[in-house]
């Protein structure tokens, strides 16, 4: 496992390290001043990336054209950072214009001739938008310098899908190994998570007031081209979740990892994935089965249970809307209770009738 990098604001004690590790030059007093500037620019900021405590990196980030959430990031590496530790730099900056800072654009400028660089952008997942002619200053005179670009529903580290059903549209987030979220939404729904928004709407998936769009001329559907283009198990996620929808699939073979959660919230979340397709249990049988059957210890933690799968991060995969009131009635769900009906029908139907496939 890489080591992990840390990125943090710059400091005007850093001047001396700084200067030590050839990332700025001129006297202390100059680099101080520099470092003012830079920790006070309205357009931009400057940070430090370390590894175990050691600098390897100076980024500046200025953001040229904040109303439309595009930043340009500049990043100076010591002499002694290698390929991988460059790499991670770039990985983890990336991470925070996107999923921190919510910018929609990223871009950097990478000289003629730095073919470091340009391997690293490149596997990053940076595209080559355009030359830029004279843009860097030699000695001598100028040279072109080519700007690379990242737009957010690029980002191949984490990122967010779209699959749309009958009432709305499940909003999906994970990265390559894993999935930590997914979300049931109405069409016309605003998002509330700026980089799901940036990502909605830059795919053409935002109607006239911000909401989520219908599903007019299949705006939702992805191809196989497309879904190579994001990380592995969302691809995988969104091609399951088309076919739940579509009464292809009934179980889901899918790696879930919860981004958050006390134990106790974890236990009942697991338990959820023991209720069959076409099935349904009461949040006391729940309580139960996280209690090995002591009916005393369930009835005092039913309610904690039932607050536990309202907080579930991961609709449909972890089935929580297969749970209802003890009476048999459809309670408590946090996408809207006619959500929660329409999947109960959805699956109940499905389970009676032949599915293409009803194994994950």
């Amino acid at each position: 496992m890489a080591d992990k990098i840390d990125l943090r604001k710059i400091r005007i004690s850093d001047s001396s390290e700084l200067r030590r590790r050839g990332l700025m030059e001129g006297t202390i007093k100059l680099i101080e001043d520099d470092i003012r500037a830079l920790g006070t620019g309205s357009q931009g900021e400057a940070m430090l990336a370390e590894k175990d405590g050691v600098i390897y990196a100076l980024i500046k980030l200025f953001r040229p054209d904040r109303k439309n959430c595009r930043a340009h990031i500049a990043p100076v590496f010591t002499s002694d950072a290698n390929a991988d530790t460059q790499s991670g730099i770039v990985d983890e900056v990336l991470r925070y214009c996107f999923l921190d800072q919510f910018y929609h654009k990223v871009t950097v400028i990478c000289s003629h001739g730095n073919e470091g660089l340009e391997r690293i952008l490149t596997g990053a997942g940076f595209n080559q938008e355009a030359v830029l002619r004279d843009e860097v200053r030699l000695k001598n005179g100028f040279e072109d310098a080519a700007l690379y670009a990242m737009l957010s529903y690029e980002y191949p580290k984490y990122n967010i899908c779209f699959v749309p059903f009958e009432r709305g549209v499940a909003m999906v987030s994970g990265g390559s190994d894993f999935v930590d979220s997914v979300k049931l939404f109405h069409y016309g729904q605003q998002l509330d998570d700026p980089f799901a928004n940036n990502i909605a709407g830059a795919l053409g998936l935002l109607d006239g007031n911000g909401g989520l769009a219908r599903n007019d001329d299949g705006i939702y559907n992805m191809e196989p081209e497309q879904l190579k283009y994001l990380p592995k198990e969302l691809a995988k996620t969104y091609t399951e979740l088309r076919e739940y929808f579509d009464s292809m699939r009934a179980g889901f073979d899918i790696n879930v990892r919860f981004s958050y959660g006390t134990p106790f919230q974890k236990k009942v979340w697991n338990a959820l994935n023991t209720i069959p397709y076409g099935g349904t249990a009461s949040y006391e049988d729940i309580a139960l089965k996280i209690t090995d059957g002591d009916l005393k210890e369930a009835r005092k933690i039913t309610r904690a249970v039932g607050a536990a799968c309202s907080d579930n991060p991961v609709a449909v995969i972890v089935p929580c809307h297969r749970v209802i009131g003890k009476d048999g009635s459809i309670v408590g769900y946090s996408a809207g209770i006619d959500i929660k009906d329409y999947l109960l029908l959805h699956e109940s139907f499905t389970a009676v009738t032949p599915l293409i496939s009803k194994e994950g």
